[in-house]
């Protein structure tokens, strides 16, 4: 209770004093705005890819930059310093000439936010952080996670439809995150979890961190999704002994 205290703490203290200022860091974590193509991984720039960005309006970024730092607070300083660089706020972005609402490279996190009225809710936009953010955490650490356990969980018969890593999901528009029963007992989450086993990480991930309604509810009632859950969580212990499954709890309990 003193470490989820102390975390509450830093956390109001870390919005009321960065927000509003237009580029910050946080936890040494670079928030930035302003754009320019550079901020893009020079294989992006590549005309296969061909990566295409908008800046964000300063008055969308007052209301998106809190946010941000809310969703970075959620993790101890160390894990961020040693795996996440930057994370780069724009209005919109296209990759293969597809939009794209948040994305990664090997250390940055690229969202994207143009109002409300357009769908980009706080819990969207935090949601998407955490989901890009665990494709990192992924990556570098693939020994952390027990790939053959996670996937145990899965009906035998189901298989990742998807080559693209979710590139074609989009394109098909398959990237419901709505959370489906029907799904869960088969052991996925979302219509958009079945295109890869990256972007089924994700999902869960994004959940841990912002859990939808009822999200601990169909955690706690289908077994398959009970086993990932504990599976990440163990993934995430593995970083830091402060991501226990109470400490995801936690976020439910205080809406986030």
């Amino acid at each position: 209770m003193k470490i989820l205290l102390n975390i509450f703490i830093a956390l109001v203290f870390s919005i009321a004093s960065f927000a509003g200022n237009k580029d910050t860091t946080i936890q040494g974590v670079k928030l930035e705005s302003t754009f320019s193509s550079s901020i893009f991984p020079e294989s992006w720039q590549a005309a296969s890819v061909n990566a295409e960005g908008e800046q964000i309006s300063d008055y969308e970024l007052k209301r998106v930059q809190p946010i941000l730092i809310k969703a970075l607070m959620k993790y101890p300083e160390d894990v961020l310093s040693a795996d996440l660089r930057a994370v780069y706020v724009l209005k919109s972005m296209k990759f293969f000439n597809v939009s794209f609402g948040g994305t990664n490279s090997s250390d940055a996190v690229y969202i994207t936010s143009d109002g409300v009225s357009s769908g980009y809710t706080d819990k969207y936009i935090e949601q998407t952080f955490h989901h890009e953010f665990s494709s990192i955490l992924f990556r570098k650490h693939p020994s952390f996670h027990d790939t053959i356990a996670w996937k145990q969980q899965i009906d035998a018969s189901f298989d990742y439809n998807d080559p693209e890593n979710g590139v074609g999901a989009i394109k098909s528009k398959k990237t419901s995150q709505a959370l489906d029963t029907d799904l869960a007992e088969k052991g996925m989450l979302t219509q958009y979890a079945m295109s890869s086993l990256e972007n089924d990480i994700n999902t869960f991930a994004q959940n841990l961190f912002v859990p939808e309604f009822n999200f601990w509810e169909i955690v706690d009632r289908y077994p398959k999704i009970n086993k990932k859950v504990k599976l990440l969580i163990a993934f995430y212990s593995k970083l830091s002994p402060v991501f226990t499954e109470q400490y995801f709890r936690t976020f439910a309990k205080n809406k986030n």
